[in-house]
């Protein structure tokens, strides 16, 4: 029947269209839009399937034709178009096929008009957008469909069989792990502090610990060269001063260096990719690189750390400094839920937690934190005794504050801080 209509001059996406409109099943796993179908009488068609069951209405040509009115219904070519349809419906075997070349025909025409759009006035800032749109058109929706049946029956399976071990990417700290089960794929994780508290400290510890369970980093780098981050992490593999590294052999026994040769060879072993030519680079440009290597590694598990989110820019023009922040982080938590990976979000605090007695940070010492307290799937924020009164009894001792958790609980975790080698180690191993 599908070649006898298609010699009858029936265009490709009637046999689409009609495919499922007696299958509510099928109306309710369809991804495409409206706009995304070529013709104007099929996105007509599919809109009002589509509101149908939405309504819970059963979907075929008599509760289609009484959904319209009867200009609309002229222009889709009456009941009579409607039951062409209905009569040229192929096996729904190739549902997830014909939505997909639906998906793809839109871009191609999306990605012509775009070039036309360019081509009436020429520019570099007009460029700089086309090569934006272009790139978010060819990598939208890449990663697939699910439908709530193969979702739910997914749990099920997890129910009465669960994975040993845990469900995201191991911190590598115990008490930490058992609050949040592991960095949770599709999380924007924002890790917060004042200056010289310890944020960047601790995202290389989680970013060392993720190496170690064979997951591939990636650290973007907006303040430090990549020749200044691997000092640091062959400082803490090594368990070497930092000062002392720096100075090379002259300050350094033989086993130290001996240590630090082991250290630089498991360092080269992992995929660790630090990205510190960020001059000019901008939220989109992150969002870029990150889905580049994600495609070429698709079966891979990835961490990505992002140093810091105040010196990130955009290419919008953005007035206000809170919007901007906005945009931000609204990009990265699509991106995060996107490509279904991690990102551990960098931030500073406000100066306000200095004027307090009580220095411990709060979700309103974030910078511009409405933005970012409600694109954040998870907040830490981190506090030193030691940080503010060097006496203190609790040296050495950094307080990890969940102070949101969108799918767990939220509290305070303890660390042990080296600061003298940036090691992170459990309280009960530090002790």
């Amino acid at each position: 029947r599908l070649a006898s209509g298609l010699q009858k001059g029936l265009p490709f996406h009637t046999f689409y269209t009609c495919q499922i409109q007696f299958e509510s099943r099928l109306i309710k796993d369809s991804y495409l839009k409206p706009y995304e179908f070529y013709l104007e009488e099929h996105q007509i068609i599919y809109k009002t399937m589509k509101e149908l069951d939405a309504n819970q209405v059963p979907v075929d040509p008599v509760t289609i034709t009484s959904h319209l009115d009867n200009d609309t219904l002229v222009r889709i070519g009456n009941v009579t178009y409607l039951v062409e349809l209905a009569e040229s419906v192929p096996s729904t075997e190739t549902f997830n096929y014909y939505q997909k070349i639906v998906r793809e025909t839109f871009k191609v025409r999306k990605s012509i008009d775009l070039c036309n759009s360019y081509k009436r006035s020429p520019n570099i800032d007009l460029l700089n957008q086309l090569i934006i749109n272009l790139n978010e058109l060819a990598d939208e929706e890449n990663i697939g469909y699910q439908s709530n049946k193969e979702i739910l029956y997914e749990i099920y399976e997890e129910l009465y069989n669960p994975k040993s071990g845990l469900s995201g990417i191991d911190s590598g700290f115990t008490d930490f792990n058992k609050m949040t089960d592991g960095f949770q794929k599709g999380n924007l994780i924002v890790l917060a502090a004042r200056p010289s508290v310890g944020k960047t400290a601790l995202a290389l510890n989680f970013a060392i610990n993720a190496c170690k369970s064979d997951t591939k980093v990636i650290f973007f780098a907006f303040e430090m060269s990549a020749t200044e981050l691997n000092y640091r992490l062959i400082s803490s593999l090594a368990n070497i001063d930092l000062m002392f590294l720096r100075q090379g052999e002259k300050l350094l026994t033989n086993e130290e260096l001996d240590d630090a040769v082991k250290a630089i060879g498991i360092i080269d072993n992992w995929d660790f990719r630090i990205n510190d030519n960020n001059s000019r680079q901008t939220v989109y440009d992150i969002c870029q690189n990150v889905r580049s290597q994600v495609r070429q590694d698709p079966n891979q598990e990835f961490l990505v750390v992002i140093d810091y989110l105040q010196l990130i820019k955009t290419d919008k023009t953005i007035n206000r400094h809170d919007l901007q922040i906005g945009e931000i982080t609204r990009e990265l938590k699509l991106l995060a839920k996107e490509l279904n990976i991690p990102i551990i979000l960098l931030s500073q605090l406000n100066r306000s937690v200095e004027n307090r007695a009580d220095k411990r940070p709060q979700m309103s010492d974030l910078r511009d934190s409405g933005n970012i307290e409600q694109d954040a799937d998870v907040i830490i924020l981190l506090h030193r005794d030691d940080y503010y009164e060097r006496d203190s009894e609790n040296k050495n001792i950094i307080d990890v504050n969940i102070a949101k958790q969108r799918n767990g609980p939220v509290g305070n975790v303890e660390l042990v801080f080296l600061k003298e080698t940036g090691k992170f180690l459990d309280l009960a191993k530090g002790s």
